[in-house]
């Protein structure tokens, strides 16, 4: 008789229960920056929705009369931007102010 097969029935592999996935530092700054313009945003008067659908990509939803701009942050190694869904560059993150004041011109101009 093996060893394997003279272990008993407790010793089988079964794995363990699923640990929470540890977000990297470079998500982790996404995240942090969406917020930061959300904060600025919401003090502005405009709506937000911030969603994390299964993709794992923070969006940041901004609603102004009827009309809406989805904004992602984009980057890596410590450098990171807001994008727009559509492609459009708006800035650094270190600059939100700026951001949150052209997000709501493109909404007030429905520009895209």
């Amino acid at each position: 008789m093996t060893a394997s097969a003279s272990l008993p029935a407790t010793h089988q592999t079964v794995p363990g229960p699923r640990s929470r996935v540890q977000l990297d530092p470079d998500q982790r700054a996404r995240e942090v920056a969406l917020h930061r313009l959300r904060t600025v945003l919401t003090t502005l008067g405009v709506r937000t929705r911030l969603t994390r659908p299964r993709s794992r990509i923070w969006r940041l939803r901004v609603h102004k009369n009827g009309w809406h701009e989805t904004v992602m942050c984009g980057g890596s190694d410590g450098t990171f931007a807001f994008v727009t869904a559509h492609g459009r560059l708006l800035g650094p993150t270190s600059d939100v102010q700026s951001i949150a004041r052209l997000l709501i011109w493109m909404l007030d101009h429905q520009q895209r």
